[in-house]
């Protein structure tokens, strides 16, 4: 009899130790990788090699358990093979795994109307993507820019329709534009070439 209720005992703590570590895996993530860190608060070099000098924009990450940091935020920057954001919170810089994060929100000013530029986790390549058209949730495009949203493509274009992500990107081609217009080309069996859309908005009207 005392036996079994050692057994029982020592079950409990098994599963209450291991809830604990659950709940606690993304925060322990997080200050493990403080350690990227730790020598940029000590003043050396490693400013350069996380590019502490990109720019930093308020705004909120939101992880994948919908745990929420706020403060001023660098996405996308590449560290041993690892691609992280940097959360500056009163000048304590954090480095957050990308891979922990779901999105980012980051805020901004455009003719005296707060705004917001989002990026999202779509993949399993470690870069979050810059959310720069939805169309009634039918069609959503991304580029992989770090920076707020300016009217410019950049760098690969990601498309999800019909909840089927296609990467556009083609070595070939003049740049972003041109990947999305071969994009909608393909799609529609249309023949637009860049000089028939004078704005993004007229590109984006044929998603």
């Amino acid at each position: 009899m005392i036996l079994k209720k050692i057994y029982l005992l020592l079950a409990l703590l098994l599963f209450t130790s291991f809830y604990f570590s659950l709940k606690a895996q993304n925060s322990d993530l997080i200050n493990a990788s403080l350690s990227l860190l730790n020598s940029v608060n000590n003043g050396c070099d490693c400013c350069n090699t996380l590019n502490m000098n990109q720019p930093f924009y308020e705004g909120k990450i939101i992880l994948k358990d919908n745990t929420v940091y706020t403060g001023k935020i660098s996405v996308n920057q590449p560290f041993e093979n690892k691609m992280i954001t940097i959360l500056n919170i009163d000048n304590n810089y954090t480095p957050i795994d990308n891979a922990l994060i779901k999105e980012v929100h980051l805020e901004h000013t455009e003719n005296k109307n707060l705004t917001e530029t989002k990026f999202i986790n779509l993949n399993s390549d470690e870069r979050l993507y810059r959310l720069i058209y939805l169309n009634e949730s039918l069609v959503t495009v991304y580029d992989s820019s770090n920076k707020l949203f300016d009217d410019l493509l950049v760098g690969r274009i990601i498309i999800k329709e019909n909840n089927t992500l296609t990467d556009t990107w083609n070595f070939w081609s003049s740049g972003p534009k041109k990947d999305l217009i071969n994009y909608i080309n393909e799609r529609d069996f249309t023949n637009f070439k860049q000089r028939d859309f004078e704005s993004l908005n007229d590109l984006f009207a044929k998603l």
